[in-house]
């Protein structure tokens, strides 16, 4: 392998991408099996180097997922995908440690999402509700239990967060509450179902939640579980029986002007003026505060 240059390795399981320099090395790795093939990656990456290889569908039903490919000509392993991918399918290593440049050189925000849970809340008699919906499985909860296996007391519960997807399944679930979630998309899922070919359920195949399910034959949307990311638009095979509405991301202030390039073709033109405007008005706040008679806080 030539220094500098980037070698990809692509599998069933995996794409790989890697490039060894004198000072630094770099490996991105692409998880086919977490990937959903949605179009974030693209409308994400500075470097137009993601693309999207089209599902398979036979008779309505989703035979191969849309399969995302990425140029090892164009990437520069500046991490954008990895901070965007809403299933976290995406990880980016600089000299074996977890890194992502874009957040690294504050050139992208931080998206905010969070997952609280008051433990002190729960109940044994819960049924271990949050952990039987999780749609990845990454809600792992510790119990103490009698002689008999009766849960007696919950102990602790675990979220594995590179598995997360904030979809909110488990808040809803809980029946004390004790889940807060904080997703870092925002949006509309907007649903024709007069406009569905019959029997097709390509999109529930590819939802990563259950914001897309068939409940007797019938085509069902849950708007508060969507991710947002627009994977079941990407296989719907009727233009117009879904679309997926972005308006907002919720992230930390952004430092340069490069985020807000890619809000437009994230969320909308709108978003991206709103953003100027938060950045403006955050801007004379700064001057002000050096103005003479301008009390300091």
């Amino acid at each position: 392998m030539n220094r500098g240059s980037t070698i990809k390795l692509d599998t069933d399981e995996k794409l790989i991408l890697e490039r060894r320099m004198i000072v630094r090395h770099q490996l991105l790795e692409l998880d086919h099996e977490m990937c959903i093939g949605c179009h974030i990656g693209i409308l994400g990456c500075p470097q137009d180097a993601v693309v999207l290889v089209p599902a398979q569908i036979e008779k309505g039903k989703l035979i191969a997922k849309p399969r995302v490919d990425i140029d090892a000509e164009k990437c520069n392993f500046c991490g954008a995908c990895a901070v965007l991918c809403p299933t976290s399918a995406i990880r980016l290593m600089v000299d074996r440690e977890p890194e992502i440049p874009v957040i690294e050189y504050e050139i992208f925000p931080d998206l905010i999402k969070e997952v609280l849970v008051e433990v002190e809340k729960c109940q044994p008699d819960c049924k271990l509700a949050c952990q039987e919906v999780c749609p990845t499985k990454c809600i792992e909860i510790a119990t103490k239990q009698n002689d008999d296996g009766v849960i007696t007391e919950i102990v602790d519960v675990e979220i594995n967060f590179d598995h997360c997807h904030y979809c909110t399944e488990c808040a809803p679930a809980c029946p004390e509450g004790a889940f807060t979630v904080i997703k870092p998309w925002e949006g509309r899922l907007l649903l024709d179902i007069s406009l569905c070919p019959k029997g097709c359920q390509a999109c529930v195949d590819v939802c990563p939640t259950n914001a897309l399910r068939m409940k007797k034959k019938k085509l069902l949307a849950e708007e508060s579980l969507c991710l947002f990311c627009g994977a079941c638009e990407e296989v719907c095979p009727e233009e117009g029986a879904l679309l997926v509405k972005r308006s907002r991301i919720r992230h930390s202030e952004p430092k340069l002007g490069t985020w807000t390039d890619v809000l437009e073709k994230l969320v909308s033109y709108k978003a991206k003026l709103e953003e100027f405007e938060v950045e403006a008005q955050t801007s004379r706040l700064d001057v002000m505060r050096y103005l003479p008679g301008v009390k300091k806080e």
